[in-house]
């Protein structure tokens, strides 16, 4: 409930989702907000403005055409009822993906997820950084896995960044079972 945030140079203030969007930052959240009812396609739809979607044109084709370049593997036109919790997770990536994101935040990307739909995601978000020098942030309490994805880590205990540690950092820690010191946080 403090703090500043800093987008391209700039102090702003974000008022709404639609302006983060407007902005290039999207956002998957833990817990997903799709309609199951609604197939692939329409749910993409819904968070598009009408610029965007003229812009477009073929959105399930551009669906198709993003879902293919990352290794998605998802239909356009199947209902999200359908879908197995690591398709519903890729739609939402997908989703921000069509959007042309510059930030990509991920609240806890693979919770829930079954281990082949965990090494999927893994290689998107891989894939992600490397081909479209997006930044992605991730948040999670599986050390293990960040540490397959991430080079730079932020640990927060009770809202304050208590530490920065670099990949490099945090291995060392794990490795030699050193308790990360949730001592003097910085606010």
């Amino acid at each position: 409930d403090s703090g500043s945030i800093v987008w391209d140079g700039q102090e702003l203030q974000i008022r709404s989702p639609s302006h983060a969007r407007e902005l290039g930052i999207g956002m998957v959240f833990q817990h997903f907000s799709l309609f199951e009812t609604l197939s692939v396609t329409e749910n993409i739809a819904l968070c598009l403005t009408p610029s965007m979607r003229e812009q477009i044109g073929d959105l399930a084709g551009r669906i198709r055409e993003l879902s293919g370049n990352y290794g998605l593997n998802i239909d356009p036109d199947r209902y999200v009822f359908s879908l197995s919790m690591g398709e519903r997770q890729r739609v939402e990536i997908l989703r921000c993906l069509i959007q042309q994101v510059k930030l990509l935040i991920l609240d806890e990307p693979i919770n829930g997820l079954d281990p082949q739909g965990i090494v999927e995601v893994r290689e998107t978000i891989q894939k992600l950084a490397k081909e479209r020098g997006m930044t992605i942030c991730i948040s999670s309490h599986i050390l293990e896995e960040l540490s397959k994805l991430a080079t730079d880590y932020g640990i927060i205990h009770n809202g304050c960044l208590v530490q920065e540690l670099t990949r490099e950092e945090l291995m060392k820690k794990c490795s030699e079972r050193i308790e990360l010191t949730l001592d003097n946080p910085k606010q």
